[in-house]
């Protein structure tokens, strides 16, 4: 992704196309004997040049989250007045620095949620209370692609979203499951524009999807086993949705197709030793699935077949208690691991290699963790 210093809100974005295109992310126009294609108006060339076919063959065919991803690679090499001369110097898109796509991290200390940004140079912007509430157990991160990000927590038993808006407000917790028997909660936004929330209550299994117009469909059984500890979800590319479940230290995998239906839980791994799992989806179109068992971090990719890689060790550290991970828009992924109280952090490239694990949060508080981005 673009650094920081040549990026720009999904706002400000969205200016530009209303400007180019009239808002219209679908559109092909001619002009001067050059075709160009999506809201921001890319010719051919230049869409496949900046790595556009990765996601389709023209802009036009995109969605706008993807078009934003290419654009800020085009604004980061042409800058605003080569790429878009008049609606970019209309708009000040070479003025507006922010990240439209950055990663956060939510941690738990003393039932207090607190958030913090990863930024696309690589630097935080550092903790903050998001929530004082003092009774949440568990807590959940989702991206969307309209650059909204949502916290899920819960509290005795209830489930409450609160949406970060792309300027940076929050628009404040809101009831979405008042059942009081939730124990844990997974969530996941879709290429699609939606939101899934999953609830894990006697041992079952419920999924609730946010539509892209803020209603919900409400809350619908997915896993009836009644045997379910944990859960995990991952949004794919290819506008699928995977949630993990974890039931007597194994882990199923059950995958959600663009049309509704449910494949069915598919045993992962079936050692029987897992303890926390965690999953983000990929740019290139993979999944990664992190497992805890013996305090150590276990890390097993499923390629964009369905084949998966197999399980291999990823920290040995043999005190984490918790994990998280999410996948960003530069292909890259980041996995949060909880030890001692503190959250420390590893980046896995593009080319598969891993930066090592670093400190993020020293707290020595912490009971949770929670990352999302956008993955593109």
């Amino acid at each position: 992704m673009a650094d920081s210093a040549y990026a720009a809100s999904v706002g400000t974005w969205e200016k530009v196309a209303s400007c180019e295109s009239s808002g219209n992310w679908s559109i092909v126009d001619t002009l001067g004997g050059v075709t160009y294609y999506g809201g921001l108006q890319f010719d051919a060339p230049t869409w496949n040049a900046y790595g556009g076919q990765h996601y389709a063959p023209t802009a036009n065919l995109a969605t706008e989250a993807q078009q934003i991803i290419i654009a800020q690679k085009v604004l980061a090499v042409q800058g605003q007045q080569s790429g878009w001369p008049n609606c970019g110097r209309q708009y000040a898109l070479g003025a507006d620095h922010t990240d439209p796509f950055p990663m956060r991290v939510d941690t738990l200390v003393n039932g207090d949620v607190y958030d913090n940004q990863r930024n696309a140079d690589g630097s935080w912007g550092g903790v903050s209370l998001l929530d004082g509430n003092g009774q949440i157990t568990q807590i959940a991160t989702a991206a969307l692609t309209d650059g909204t990000f949502h916290v899920d927590t819960l509290a005795g038993g209830k489930v409450y979203d609160d949406q970060r808006n792309p300027d940076g407000t929050w628009t404040g917790a809101a009831l979405l499951d008042g059942g009081g028997q939730v124990s844990a909660i997974s969530a996941a936004g879709l290429a699609d524009g939606t939101m899934h929330v999953q609830t894990l209550a006697a041992g079952k299994v419920y999924d609730d999807q946010r539509n892209p117009d803020g209603t919900w469909t409400g809350a619908a059984l997915l896993d009836g086993g009644g045997q379910v500890s944990a859960i995990s979800a991952a949004g794919l590319t290819d506008g699928t949705l995977h949630v993990q479940t974890l039931a007597a230290g194994k882990v199923y995998d059950d995958q959600r197709n663009p049309d509704g239906t449910w494949t069915g839980a598919a045993l992962l791994d079936g050692g029987g030793q897992v303890s926390a799992i965690s999953a983000a989806g990929l740019a290139d179109g993979t999944m990664h699935v992190q497992t805890l068992a013996a305090g150590q971090v276990y890390d097993n990719q499923r390629n964009t077949n369905g084949t998966w890689a197999g399980v291999a060790l990823l920290d040995g550290n043999g005190h984490i208690t918790g994990v998280s991970a999410a996948g960003l828009a530069d292909g890259t992924m980041h996995v949060q691991t909880l030890a001692a109280g503190k959250v420390y952090d590893n980046q896995r490239n593009t080319n598969g290699t891993w930066t090592g694990v670093a400190l993020l949060d020293g707290n020595g508080h912490i009971s949770s963790i929670s990352a999302a981005a956008f993955e593109g």
